[in-house]
C-alpha cells in the first residue's frame, strides 16, 4: 500500500495488485521513473514503506506512460523493497539481474488473464531466487593461519598458551625470544630449529599472534597487542661458535616453557645461565678429539697404522695453526687454503722420508676437518624447509670452502714438486671391501663419530649415542659398497639411516637432532674423492684434461652433498614414527583449533560492517 505523506500533484495513485492483470498504463500516475528498488523519482512522493531519501530528491519524471517492459511494477516494487530492507548495495553491478526480473514479470502480465496469476507467482519465485543469489556471499571470510600450526610435527607441537599480554609484557617476552634465537644461531642451530623455538616461546608466553622472520643472520619478531600497538624486536648474529651443549640447554628450556612448567621470570633466569654456560670440554681435549677423528679416517680410507699416528699429530698442529691465523682477522677462505696447503706439503714430505708409503690417504683424512660439514647440512636443511635466502648464503659459503680446499691441495702439490718431494699418486675410489670389512675399520668409525661429538662440544651423555649412530651408518655404507651400489646413492642411504636414528634418540636425551646428525655422518665423509679431483685439476693438460678434473670435483662435491640430503631426509622420516612425533603429537590439533578459535573471535570483533569487503 502506498501511503500519502504529503501534498501530491493533480494525479492520484492507487494500489496495483500483482495478482490481477497488467491493467491500463493510465492507472499508474506519472510521478517519475520507477526505480528497481521501488522508489519514485519525484521529490515529495514517498516510496513503499517510507519517505524518499534526500539523496534521491529532485529526480523529476518526464511524464507519459510506462513502457510495456515495465508493466506490473508493483511486484517489482515488492522485490525492490525486500532488496532495500536487506541493506545490500551495488545496484549498478546488479542491474542486469533486475532487468531480467522485470522482463519476466512483464511477460507474465502479457500472457493473458487466464494464467496471469500463476505466471506472476512463478515470476516472483524466480525473482526472489535471483535476489537471494545476489545478496548471498558464498565465499567464507578468510583468516590467517595460526602461527601455532608451524609447530606441527616438532617437539613443541602443543604449547600451553597463556592469555594475551600488554605492550610492556610483550616487549619483555619478545626480548627473551630473540635473545634465545640469536644465541641458538651462534651455537650452530639450523634456521628451522631457531624459528620453531622462537614461535613456541612466544606462544607459550601469550603472544600467539607474533610473526617471526629469519633471514640469514638476522632475526625479527613482531607482535601487535590487543589495543593495536605494535612491537618489533630484531637481533643480528655476527659470528658462529659451535656449541651443541648450549643447543641441548635451549631445547630443554623451550620444552619446559611449552609444557607450562616454568613462567617468564624463570625462563629469563635460565636463559641468562645458558649465556654464561662454559664449554663441556677444554681446548686441549678438543684438539685430541679432532686428532683421533683424523686418525680414524686414515684407517677408514686404507692408510697404515703409521699414517694414522702421523695424521693424529698433523691434525692437532693444523688446528692450532688455524686458530692462530683466525686471531689475526684473516678471512676464513685464506685460512682454509693455507691449512690445506700445509697438510699436502707435510704429507708429501713424510712420503719423501719414507715414513709413510701413501701420502694421499693422509691428505684425504686431513682435509676432513676442513670440510664445511655443519654449513653443508644447514644449507640443505634450509633449502628444504623454505629458507631460500639463508640457504643461498650458506651454499655460497660451502662453495667457497670447497674451492679453498681444492686450491690449497693444488698449491701444496705444486710446492712439493718444486721442492723435489715425492709425487703423490692418484688412487681412484674402488669398492673398498679390502679395508672396510675389517673389525679395525668398525672401531675406527666409532672413534670418528665420538671425536666429532667432542669436537662439536656436545653433551657428555651424547658421545656414546653419537658413536653408535655413526657406526650404524658406516655399516650400511659398507653393505652398499659390497653390493655394488653407486657412490652417490650409497651416501644418501647411509646418511638417511643416521638421520632416522638421530632424531628420536636426541629427543630421548633432551637434545636437538643436529647434535647427533653431524657427528654421525663424519665416518661417511669422502675426503679421498676431493683429493683425487684436486690432483687431476693440477695435472698437465696433455696428461689429464681439465674437464676430467672438474667432472671429478663435481662428483666429489655431490657425494658429500648427498650425505646432507640423506641426513635431513632421515630426520623427516623420523617425524612419522610414533616416538618421533613426540608425546604431544595428538594435542597439536587441539592447540591449532584453540588458536583458530581465538583468532576467529578477535576477527569477528574487529570485522567491518555496512557491506564492506572482509577478505
Amino acid at each position: 500500500m502506498i501511503e500519502d505523506d504529503g501534498p501530491r500533484s493533480t494525479s492520484h495513485s492507487r494500489r496495483v495488485d500483482p495478482e490481477q492483470g497488467s491493467g491500463s498504463p493510465e492507472a499508474i500516475p506519472p510521478t517519475g521513473p520507477i526505480d528497481p528498488t521501488g522508489h519514485s523519482g519525484e521529490a515529495g512522493t514517498a516510496p513503499t514503506g517510507g519517505r524518499l531519501p534526500q539523496s534521491e530528491a529532485g529526480t523529476a519524471p518526464t511524464g507519459g506512460h510506462l513502457p510495456p517492459s515495465e508493466a506490473g511494477t508493483a511486484a517489482t516494487r515488492r522485490v525492490g523493497s525486500q532488496r532495500a530492507r536487506s541493506g545490500t548495495s551495488g545496484a549498478d553491478a546488479q542491474g542486469s539481474q533486475r532487468a531480467r526480473v522485470s522482463g519476466l514479470l512483464g511477460r507474465s502480465k502479457r500472457s493473458g488473464s487466464g494464467n496471469a496469476t500463476s505466471a506472476a507467482r512463478a515470476a516472483q519465485r524466480i525473482a526472489r531466487r535471483a535476489v537471494e543469489k545476489i545478496v548471498e556471499d558464498p565465499s567464507p571470510t578468510t583468516q590467517p593461519i595460526p602461527i601455532v600450526a608451524v609447530l606441527r610435527g616438532t617437539p613443541y607441537s602443543a604449547p600451553v598458551q597463556a592469555a594475551a599480554k600488554s605492550e610492556d609484557e610483550a616487549r619483555m617476552i619478545l626480548d627473551l625470544a630473540v635473545d634465545m634465537g640469536q644465541m641458538m644461531l651462534r651455537a650452530g642451530a639450523s634456521s628451522q630449529d631457531v624459528e620453531v623455538s622462537v614461535i613456541a616461546t612466544c606462544t607459550a608466553c601469550g603472544l600467539s599472534t607474533a610473526e617471526v622472520d629469519l633471514t640469514s643472520n638476522s632475526l625479527t619478531v613482531h607482535y601487535t597487542d590487543p589495543e593495536g600497538r605494535m612491537v618489533t624486536v630484531m637481533r643480528v648474529n655476527r659470528e658462529d661458535s659451535v656449541h651443541f651443549a648450549k643447543l641441548s640447554a635451549f631445547h630443554a628450556l623451550v620444552t619446559d616453557l611449552v609444557d607450562g612448567k616454568i613462567d617468564y621470570e624463570r625462563a629469563r633466569e635460565r636463559l641468562d645461565a645458558i649465556r654464561k654456560q662454559k664449554r663441556p670440554y677444554p681446548e686441549w681435549l678438543v684438539d685430541i678429539a679432532w686428532g683421533g677423528l683424523v686418525a680414524g679416517v686414515v684407517n677408514l680410507v686404507g692408510g697404515s697404522l703409521m699414517s694414522s699416528l702421523l695424521g693424529f699429530f698433523i691434525a692437532i698442529a693444523n688446528q692450532r695453526f688455524g686458530a692462530l691465523l683466525k686471531r689475526t682477522g684473516m678471512p676464513g677462505f685464506f685460512i682454509t687454503v693455507i691449512q690445506a696447503t700445509a697438510i699436502t706439503v707435510l704429507s708429501m714430505g713424510a712420503a719423501t722420508l719414507d715414513v709413510i708409503a701413501r701420502p694421499q690417504f693422509l691428505v684425504a683424512a686431513g682435509i676432513i676437518l676442513l670440510l664445511p660439514t655443519m654449513a653443508l647440512v644447514s644449507a640443505v636443511q634450509d633449502a628444504l624447509t623454505e629458507f631460500p635466502l639463508t640457504a643461498s648464503g650458506r651454499a655460497i659459503s660451502v662453495g667457497l670452502t670447497f674451492s679453498a680446499i681444492v686450491a690449497g691441495i693444488a698449491a701444496g702439490i705444486m710446492i712439493g714438486r718444486a721442492a723435489g718431494l715425492r709425487t703423490i699418486e692418484v688412487i681412484l675410489p674402488g669398492t673398498g671391501t679390502q679395508f672396510l670389512t675389517t673389525l679395525l675399520s668398525l672401531v675406527a668409525a666409532l672413534l670418528v663419530a665420538a671425536g666429532g661429538a667432542i669436537g662439536m662440544q656436545a653433551q657428555k651423555r651424547l658421545i656414546i649415542p653419537a658413536s653408535l649412530i655413526g657406526l650404524a651408518g658406516f655399516a650400511v655404507m659398507v653393505a652398499c659398497l659390497v653390493a655394488g651400489v653407486n657412490g652417490i646413492l650409497t651416501s644418501f642411504v647411509s646418511s638417511t639411516l643416521v638421520g632416522l636414528l638421530a632424531r628420536p634418540v636426541a629427543l630421548r636425551f633432551g637434545a636437538p637432532a643436529i647434535a647427533l646428525v653431524v657427528p654421525g655422518i663424519y665416518p661417511l665423509l669422502s675426503g679421498l674423492s676431493i683429493f683425487n679431483a684436486a690432483f687431476l685439476i693440477v695435472q698437465p693438460e696433455e696428461a689429464v684434461g681439465l674437464a676430467h678434473g672438474l667432472s671429478s670435483l663435481f662428483t666429489a662435491v655431490t657425494v658429500n652433498a648427498a650425505l646432507a640430503v640423506g641426513a635431513v631426509f632421515g630426520t623427516y622420516l623420523a617425524t612419522w614414527m610414533p616416538y618421533g612425533q613426540g608425546r604431544r603429537a595428538k594435542a597439536v590439533d587441539t592447540a591449532v583449533d584453540k588458536a583458530e578459535s581465538m583468532d576467529s573471535t578477535s576477527f569477528d570483533r574487529n570485522a567491518p560492517t555496512g557491506g564492506e569487503d572482509r577478505h
